[in-house]
Parts: C-alpha cells; structure tokens; sequence
C-alpha cells in the first residue's frame, strides 16, 4: 500500500513539474511623454528595461498623439498589463483638417512582443488631405504637457468651422500627465476623443472650460439699451411738460 501511494505522488510530481519550470511572461517597459514636430521620423521607442508579469498578465504597447499646429504631443508606455485581451488596436479619434489625435495599442502574450520601434507604420499626417487656407477663421492654437505658455492665432484650414480649448488629464500605465490643446477642428462640443476616454492602460478625463459662442438674433423684437432710474425720472418729466 505504502508502495503505491509513493508511486502516486511520484507521478503527480512529474505530471506537475513542467508546470513548476514554467516562468511569467516577460515585456518590455518603459514610458514616454514628449512634444516632437516629425515624430514619424524621430521618436524613438526602443528600451532595454524589462519586467516580469504576474501569472495572466499580457504585454502591451500605448500611445497616444496629439498635433496641434506644427508640433504633437506623444504619451507612450510599454509594459505588463492584468487586464485586456490580446488585439491590436487603431483608432482615429479626430481626423483632419485641424486638430488631429490618433491612437495605437497592442496587447499580445509572447514574451517580449511589446517591442515596437518607432511610429513608421502609425502616424502619416502627410496623408492628410491639402486644403488652403481661409481667413475667415482664426484659432489660437498649441499643444502642451501642462499649459500652452504661447498660443499664436493662425489661420484655420478648410473644413474647419470652430476652435478647440480643451485639456485632457492622462493617468495609468504609469503616466500622469495634464495637457492643453488649441486649435481649429469641426468637432462639435468637448468630444476631441470622440468619447473615447481609455486607451490602452490610459485613462483619458476632458475637460473644455470655454464654450463656442455664436451670434444671437432678435426677431420681431426692438433692442432697447439699458436705462438707469434718473433717466426714466428725466423721461417723465419731459412728457409731462
């Protein structure tokens, strides 16, 4: 009897020792927030830091941009992520012309697969359809980690018919970080993200303190100025004589 229960634990032991050896994934990581005027051709995303996961964990791979003008804002992170499935993800949030926000992410569950480069295949403004200029329209128009210290007045493009002033607060794969942004844009109201407000590990929160005013129109009305109590005093008395 005694020969056959250690003969049991014995199998047991080699039936489980493959899932002992097994290690957790490993990823990449790394983060990044920066304003770059060609991220296309700059942005580095390489990094030799790597983390090991806890068990179920899948790698991943974030980034967020925002072009403004003539520069974008890049938020990026790499690592380990206990949530979300592995798919790769593209997302045109506000198109041009004006503003433009685009977002990439990859989970994948291979070691070391978060492993992207640069931004070649992800960011191609160049593609944007060319439209002049019209004078019509003027924007203040930047794109900052924290406040837009400058914020010149540009034309607006066509096919814009308002401006932007918003900031987005980013938080999570190890980022917080507040941004601004201005510019010219047909989106209607405080949606830059399109309602989108997570991407990837990042928790997106907008913020627009300004509102679009428009003209009002009077209809079957007279527009009277406001009249002080000696006036209307005065008033009288003039009609009474």
């Amino acid at each position: 009897m005694g020969t056959c229960y250690n003969q049991g634990l014995l199998l047991l032991f080699l039936l489980g020792a493959p899932t002992l050896t097994l290690q957790n994934l490993k990823c990449q990581k790394a983060t990044f927030k920066g304003i770059e005027e060609d991220p296309r051709d700059t942005f580095n995303w390489t990094t030799e830091k790597v983390e090991t996961c806890d068990n179920g964990a899948l790698c991943q791979e974030t980034v967020l941009m925002i072009k403004s003008g003539i520069n974008t804002v890049i938020l990026a992170t790499k690592g380990c992520s206990s949530e979300g499935t592995p798919e790769i993800l593209f997302v045109q949030h506000a198109p041009p012309p004006g503003i433009f926000v685009v977002s990439y992410s990859n989970y994948c569950e291979e070691p070391l697969c978060n492993n992207r480069k640069d931004l070649y295949e992800i960011w191609s403004p160049e593609e944007t359809p060319a439209s002049s200029e019209s004078a019509t329209l003027f924007c203040p128009t930047c794109v900052a980690l924290g406040t837009c210290l400058n914020a010149p007045s540009l034309p607006c493009p066509n096919g814009t018919n308002r401006c932007y002033q918003g900031k987005l607060q980013v938080t999570g794969g190890g980022l917080n970080t507040p941004l601004e942004i201005k510019g010219c844009t047909s989106i209607t109201g405080c949606r830059l993200m399109s309602g989108v407000y997570t991407v990837g590990p990042m928790w997106l929160k907008e913020v627009c303190p300004f509102k679009t005013l428009t003209p009002r129109k009077v209809e079957n009305a007279a527009m009277w100025p406001p009249t002080s109590p000696w006036r209307l005093e005065l008033l009288l008395l003039l009609l009474v004589r």
